[in-house]
């Protein structure tokens, strides 16, 4: 059934798409679960069952890799680039994932329901749900990522311009308001096929921290920055603020209010540059100042990281002698003993020219901004070529990086706000496209990482209201 469930379309040429479609195949294979459990249980309500719900298992794990993630991967196309994945077909796969989590869960209890008392504690598809939802998040990961492809223009804009050169702090960049239009006209296509709130949220979530990660990673792309410069910067991080908390709202009547948790996850976000950009804006002399603001704003004891703002700023090797001695007298006092060694917004960050043609190059590779143990959804690069779109979120569930439960840039999993979506990572994948055979996938390790991306996603996205399954699920198909 799996390989024939492959070749078939996501939904019949001649049926219009919906936004709460899921695939038929879905809905096939949990009825033929049905009819197949209820047969069974006609004969053996006992170990028969246990190794029923086994083969049950098997087979949910293979439509979980080589169905739907099958759908969202990239597919040679006899062309370059290869195929990606349309919009509405990645909203079909998330909808079918979502229907699948919960229909697993029904599973389960009707399995429970029929088996003999002894037998029940053996039965567990919560492997199997948890796959599913680390398929819904390796989708809204995908989502998110034909935003920053949209606005990859504006990000080389930025680090086009002259922060050294400024005399004055005027209105917001003008790659900040063309910036703001194309994430609002993507996010307004895709919120208008997400029906479901919960996921609406992640996206919005998660769109939000990529925006702020990234400009935290351009910024070091901007060498030098004067004092100016590292103030219109914080402007224009407070006009991008403002434009984003109405993003969940987008297509909501005029003068909605955004929700208040979301508001707060915007400003938490983005409140993440305040401190690189405030210490940019004291200048290096007297060098106590700069020093003092490094300590109180950064706040850690590193001296190569300390060594990065001198360096954003544009001061020679030599004249960062004087500012690196001062830095080490003061953090040695009784006052910062406390700091940490090594601040986690700043240790991956490597400071580059103005306008580096090849795009942001960061220090062991922007993965590693997140301080937590990363299971994740977005093995992607900082600069998008659309033809790894697919092979992006193959591998990301290959390698398990970067799960969208992990703390944002610069934090630690104690302080990511609960119920919140936290930020994407980027890293280079594979530019070959990424097949699904077991040999080539490592089916077993894929299929865990899978797990573990789906817990996390289950428990942030579920301090969003909401149950799982309500609105994508076509009917209780277990029985």
């Amino acid at each position: 059934m799996i390989p024939q469930y492959r070749q078939q379309p996501l939904r019949p040429p001649d049926e219009e798409f919906s936004p709460q479609m899921v695939v038929p195949s879905s809905i096939e294979l949990f009825n033929f679960y049905r009819l197949t459990l209820a047969q069974c249980a006609k004969l053996s309500t006992g170990a028969r069952l246990v190794e029923l719900s086994s083969v049950f298992a098997k087979y949910l794990d293979q439509y979980a890799q080589q169905v739907l993630l099958f759908y969202v991967s990239e597919r040679p196309s006899g062309q370059t680039p290869s195929k990606s994945p349309q919009l509405e077909d990645s909203i079909l796969v998330l909808n079918t994932a979502d229907y699948c989590f919960n229909t697993c869960t029904q599973l389960e209890e009707k399995i429970k329901s029929r088996i003999d008392e002894g037998f029940k504690a053996s039965i567990d598809l919560q492997s199997q749900a948890d796959a599913f939802m680390g398929i819904a998040s390796a989708t809204v990961r995908a989502l998110v990522r034909r935003v920053e492809v949209d606005i990859e223009p504006t990000w080389r804009e930025m680090r086009n311009t002259g922060w050294s050169k400024m005399e004055s702090v005027g209105d917001q960049s003008s790659w900040v308001a063309e910036m703001l239009k194309l994430i609002k006209r993507r996010a307004a296509e895709v919120l208008s096929m997400l029906h479901k709130q919960q996921y609406a949220r992640a996206f919005c979530d998660n769109l939000v921290d990529s925006v702020a990660n990234a400009f935290i990673v351009n910024i070091f792309q901007c060498k030098p920055v004067s004092e100016v410069g590292a103030e219109q910067m914080l402007l224009d991080t407070y006009a991008m603020k403002k434009g984003l908390e109405d993003l969940l709202n987008i297509n909501a009547p005029p003068n909605s209010p955004s929700p208040a948790g979301y508001i707060r996850r915007v400003g938490q976000s983005m409140s993440r540059l305040d401190p690189i950009l405030k210490t940019l804006q004291v200048r290096p002399s007297p060098p106590e100042a700069l020093v003092q603001a490094y300590l109180i704003h950064i706040a850690d004891k590193s001296d190569a990281n300390f060594r990065k703002i001198l360096d954003l700023k544009g001061l020679r090797k030599q004249d960062q002698s004087h500012l690196i001695e001062l830095f080490q007298a003061h953090r040695a006092s009784p006052r910062n003993e406390k700091l940490p060694p090594s601040s986690a917004l700043l240790a991956p960050l490597a400071v580059t020219g103005l306008g580096a043609a090849g795009g942001p190059t960061i220090a062991s590779g922007i993965g590693n901004l997140s301080t937590a143990a990363t299971l994740g959804t977005a093995n992607l690069p900082a600069r998008f070529d659309p033809s790894t779109f697919g092979s992006a979120i193959m591998n990301a569930a290959r390698d398990g990086v970067d799960r969208l439960g992990t703390p944002t840039l610069g934090s630690t999993p104690s302080q990511t706000p609960s119920g919140a979506m936290s930020p994407p990572t980027q890293q280079q994948p594979s530019r070959a496209s990424f097949e699904l055979s077991p040999a080539a996938m490592g089916a077993t390790n894929l299929n865990e990482n899978l797990r573990n991306i789906g817990k996390f996603f289950k428990r942030d996205i579920g301090g969003f209201g909401g149950r799982f399954g309500s609105g994508s699920k076509p009917a209780d198909e277990t029985g």
